[in-house]
This record gives C-alpha cells, structure tokens and sequence, in this order.
C-alpha cells in the first residue's frame, strides 16, 4: 500500500548518480523509443477505416503508427484505424527524433464494438 522508494528526491528520475556511482532514481536506463508493444486501439468505429468498410481490419493486416492530430495507427494505403492510448503519446517526441514504427492487427472484432488489438516494433 506504500512508497518502495526512500523519501528522497533521489527516487525520481534525473537525480545525479550516487557517491558509489550507482544510478538513482525512477529512470529505468531503458529507450523506450526502442521497445515493441501491444495495444488495444481507441475510437476505432470513429475511424476512417470503419466508416470506409463498415469493418474492422483482419488479423494480420499490416500498420504504421503515425502523428497526425494524435498518435493514431493507419492502414498500408494510410487510413486511419484507430487512436493510440495517451500512454504512448512519448512516441510522439521518438519519431520527431527519427524512429518510425510497423506491425500488424493481433486480433479484431466488430461485436459487441469495433475493436482492434496492434502489435508494433520500431523501424
């Protein structure tokens, strides 16, 4: 129910190393930028893609993930899929620095609403 931490300012990323030299901090050392995921996308039946079709992409169809007014997946011919979570709106700032991201549709399911599960990795 309570902090693992110490209390100190040290438990929060960004504070110097320690006089040992071991890191401190919340900060795992790992790029995110870098790690692959999945995601159940938001707002899908809103989309693009669903009001084109009427459908949800099939399993194994093939994305990217892009910034348009959100971070948001699209199709190979650019349609959009559904919304990112804010979770991963960090990527944002990884692909101004040059990471772009693919994968494809995990699974997907219009009933009882559309959804669309991705997995992606950086390109």
């Amino acid at each position: 129910m309570g902090s693992s931490g110490t209390g100190n300012f040290s438990d929060y990323s960004g504070s110097a190393p320690s006089s040992k030299g071991e890191k401190t901090g919340g900060a795992s050392g790992e790029d995110k930028c870098l790690l692959a995921f999945s995601t159940i996308l938001e707002d899908v039946a809103r989309c693009q893609f669903f009001i084109t079709h009427g459908t949800v992409p099939a399993e194994g169809e093939e994305i990217q993930v892009v910034f348009n007014t959100r971070i948001v997946a699209v199709s190979k011919i650019g349609e959009e899929i559904g919304y990112l979570p804010t979770k991963y709106n960090y990527l944002k700032v990884c692909m101004d620095n040059g990471t772009r991201y693919s994968g494809h549709v995990s699974s997907s399911s219009i009933d009882p609403i559309p959804s669309v599960r991705i997995d992606v990795i950086p390109i």
